[in-house]
């Protein structure tokens, strides 16, 4: 097999060490479990991470938790029919895994609720020879009595033109390639988010705007970028007064990119970003030159995953549907593709949340698309 990182989330591993402690414990149904604090300290973890590991076994029917009483060890789960998926492999860039927001506790405990007991690998895939790697993974599904599901995070061409052809249940995370016909994909709004982002710095008042993309643009792109170009050329803007720069995930490249924008005659005031990496960019030299940000520079990031309780530092288009939702959702589709059904696009509806610059009575509102 090609060579490749694969890991197993982090939140599956400490999910499993509390599994190994019941067995090893020979607990049985009815017995009381670790409250959040023992488990917290037995696992070396923090509390709300030790809350996710006993949420997750609660999504896998082997605890119940009950408010105010505590964690009891479940009884055997009884299954009128198999599982539908023996592991769901999310396939996936290492450079995308924070940044997309996929892999993440949240998400897993939707697949983990809608799918109890299907184990979850992340696989990086590997520079050269990802296509081989895939088709290594698709074959030993292939073999086995129950099927495997795959979730595409950025991948290649090649690869969801594989995952297409050999007919193995897939989500696509993001847009398909042209030509690519039979993935399911599972999406943001991506043409809303190019026309909120657009909207909120027009009625802000800005003239010259700043659009700061990845140098590898794909097609969830293009929808983002053609809506934000029709929704400036609507309100008469033209083409010289967008400024739109493609850079690598490099904050030293994009700092030093920012402070050559600002210092143009005809410098942007406001900036769409396509990453939090190049949003920290701007709050970066805006800070260093003496500014402040959404006063004298505004700045919408696209592409922004919170952590639970994480307060915004940027406006953005959040999705409406929570972490866990997603996860969920996409383990429907996966799980209704396994059983041989249909199953069509979801485009997620996303809100402008702008409360990071509510200091502006007018920023604080949300526009739904």
């Amino acid at each position: 097999m090609a060579e490749v990182a694969t890991t197993t989330p982090k939140i599956v591993d400490l999910a499993d060490q509390l599994v190994a402690d019941i067995h090893q414990r020979k607990l049985q149904p009815g017995d009381r479990y670790l409250t959040t604090a023992d488990a917290s300290r037995m696992l070396g973890v923090g509390n709300g991470v030790a809350n996710r590991a006993l949420q997750l076994l609660e999504r896998r029917q082997v605890i119940t938790r009950q408010q105010r009483r505590g964690a009891f060890i479940s009884g055997p789960v009884q299954q009128s029919s198999p599982a539908p998926l023996r592991r769901v492999h999310f396939l996936v860039h290492q450079n995308y895994l924070t940044s997309e927001g996929i892999g993440n506790d949240l998400v897993l405990l939707g697949i983990q609720e809608e799918l109890p007991g299907v184990h979850v690998q992340i696989s990086f895939l590997p520079t050269m020879n990802a296509k081989e790697f895939v088709a290594e993974l698709i074959d030993d599904s292939l073999t086995a009595k129950t099927r495997d599901g795959f979730i595409l995070v950025r991948t290649p061409h090649d690869v969801q033109q594989l995952v297409c052809d050999r007919g193995v249940p897939g989500v696509v995370y993001g847009a398909r390639y042209p030509g690519i016909t039979r993935l399911t994909r599972f999406d943001r709004d991506m043409s809303a988010i190019g026309e909120l982002a657009a909207n909120y710095l027009l009625e802000r008042g800005h003239r010259q705007i700043g659009y700061l993309s990845r140098q590898q643009v794909l097609p969830g792109d293009h929808d983002t970028m053609d809506a934000f170009r029709r929704c400036v050329g609507e309100r008469g803007l033209l083409a010289h007064q967008l400024i739109e720069r493609f850079l690598p995930s490099s904050t030293e490249v994009c700092e030093a990119e920012v402070r050559h924008l600002l210092a143009r005659d005809d410098r942007p005031t406001g900036f769409i970003c396509r990453s939090r990496l190049m949003a920290d960019a701007v709050a970066n030299v805006v800070a260093e030159q003496g500014l402040e940000l959404y006063r004298d520079v505004d700045v919408v990031v696209c592409d922004y995953y919170l952590l639970p309780n994480q307060q915004p530092a940027y406006v953005f288009p959040r999705p409406i549907y929570s972490a866990e939702e997603q996860g969920k959702r996409m383990a429907r589709l996966l799980a209704a593709q396994s059983r041989g059904e249909a199953a069509g696009d979801q485009i997620i509806p996303v809100e402008l949340d702008a409360m990071a610059a509510a200091s502006d009575d007018s920023a604080g509102l949300k526009r739904s698309v």
